[in-house]
């Protein structure tokens, strides 16, 4: 359990009318040299009794985020007892009931009856069976008055559908998903001059007002493109967003370290070698675009990635494609990687049994992983891995991007009468809309009809890389514009 000393350490408001200038988080955070984007602190609702949950990748910023709520409601009005806030990962791998005793020391620590509280939970899934601890203190009425904020990044916490998580003890309260930053806020924070992202559909790209816009945005394209170069070399996370804003030639080796720290840390308590993680990230960037199956990926792993392997005649150690599926969709639970399924027209979902594509979850990771094995860069994949991403942001449903990135639902490949296969469909069954990637050397204007051609009447755009045109067998749209466009 927390001491009392651990609990006024981090509850500094209760004593310090001037404690955000001495909070570590915040503290960093007025010194980064941009206030990037975080909706979910205006968004969340402090006036109805619920329990909210804001997940996500490690060090995408939700401790900083609880307390730039914890700051909000002071100022709207919170007394400062009234706000309580626990690190729990300092609780790693205690049980619920050590959390409940916490919560109500906390509690008592801060005195006072006024009511609600705000409640701030920070990596709740570090300690024990969470659920059981937040449903406790809600039924026996400890916290069902209460605003309570949750973060969490636990893999086992994530996997497990919404229908599980605190049934009828959550009130009004939303799943929040925070992630690393899209192109648009990157773009406009290292270029002030680059607008902020539009926030459209690819239907309402390709409409009069968007091509409009896209047509009057092209003036700030050079622009664009530069920075595209570099949120391919940085990346979407706070501080690699605050090292590119600074003018940083590449990003450091401690933000490199944050970003492979937090992967190694949840695949190795899959049992999974530092080695074997290296290898699997490098055969995946190998194959940014193109399609791929379980078994093929395993065979290609020459490094046992652990758990479930069987023996082959040479007497090493050889992936089950099982283990090498278990461990891919491990990663996109915890956010590091996207799995795309081929689209079923039929039934307009994901056909899991045939080939995918896997994306990883962030451009960092492709610069560390490409630097760490001597890797030549696919500058073409990287976008398309960029779009993919962009793509879930924009057509996932918000309770959907909350669980996983394993199989979306509304982003998926589609593959043609021909044998083709355009890069994606978006959206729902009666209304997808396309995308394409185009070669990066030279548009091919005939391989360009292919989107229109494969689901006539259907929005579509192919993304090239530099060319802007609109027209009624192809709508050219490069990709940094298209990113941006779709940001916001």
């Amino acid at each position: 359990m927390l001491s009392d000393e651990q609990l006024i350490r981090y509850n500094r408001w209760w004593t310090e009318p001037e404690w955000a200038s001495a909070d570590p988080h915040l503290r960093r955070l007025s010194q980064q040299p941009t206030r990037l984007p975080a909706p979910q602190v205006a968004d969340l609702d402090l006036a109805r009794p619920a329990v909210h949950i804001l997940r996500g990748p490690r060090q995408v910023g939700k401790s900083t985020d609880l307390k730039l709520i914890a700051q909000r409601a002071l100022a709207e009005g919170y007394r400062p007892r009234q706000v309580v806030y626990l690190a729990l990962d300092l609780l790693e791998g205690q049980d619920a009931a050590t959390l409940i005793r916490t919560v109500e020391r906390a509690y008592t620590l801060a005195g006072g009856s006024y009511r609600p509280r705000l409640l701030l939970l920070d990596e709740v899934t570090s300690a024990g069976d969470w659920r059981t601890a937040v449903k406790v203190l809600w039924d026996d009425g400890v916290i069902d008055e209460d605003i309570v904020v949750c973060t969490g990044s636990s893999a086992n916490d994530l996997a497990r559908g919404a229908a599980e998580r605190l049934p009828g003890r959550r009130g009004p309260g939303q799943d929040y998903l925070v992630l690393p930053q899209d192109f648009g806020a990157f773009a406009h924070a290292t270029d002030p001059g680059i607008p902020q992202g539009l926030g459209l559909s690819i239907g309402e790209i390709v409409g009069s007002s968007g091509q409009s816009a896209l047509l009057d945005a092209r003036i700030h394209l050079p622009a664009m493109q530069r920075a595209l170069e570099r949120y391919l070399l940085f990346g979407g996370l706070p501080a690699a967003v605050a090292e590119a804003v600074a003018g940083a030639p590449g990003p450091s080796d401690e933000v490199r370290r944050v970003m492979w720290d937090s992967l190694i840390k949840e695949v190795q308590r899959r049992g999974a070698t530092l080695a074997a993680t290296q290898a699997l990230l490098e055969r995946l960037m190998r194959s940014l675009g193109s399609r791929m199956s379980w078994s093929q990926l395993a065979q290609d792993m020459d490094v046992p990635l652990g758990g479930s392997t069987h023996r082959s005649g040479r007497g090493h150690g050889v992936n089950d494609r099982r283990t090498v599926q278990s461990y891919v969709e491990f990663m996109a639970i915890n956010y590091f990687a996207l799995v795309v399924y081929f689209w079923r027209p039929d039934f307009g979902t994901a056909n899991v049994s045939k080939a995918k594509k896997i994306y990883l979850g962030d451009p960092l990771l492709h610069t560390i992983t490409a630097d760490r094995v001597g890797l030549r860069r696919d500058p073409r994949g990287e976008v398309e891995n960029a779009l993919a991403l962009a793509l879930y942001r924009r057509y996932e449903r918000s309770e959907r991007r909350a669980e996983s990135t394993a199989a979306p639902e509304s982003l998926h490949v589609w593959s043609t009468k021909s044998g083709g296969e355009i890069d994606f469909v978006c959206g729902p069954r009666q209304q997808i809309e396309v995308v394409e990637v185009a070669d990066w050397e030279r548009v091919n204007r005939q391989k360009a009809t292919a989107p229109m051609r494969a689901l006539p009447g259907r929005p579509a755009v192919t993304a090239t890389r530099g060319e802007l045109q609109f027209g009624p067998t192809y709508n050219l749209v490069p990709a940094a514009l298209l990113l941006w466009a779709l940001s916001g």
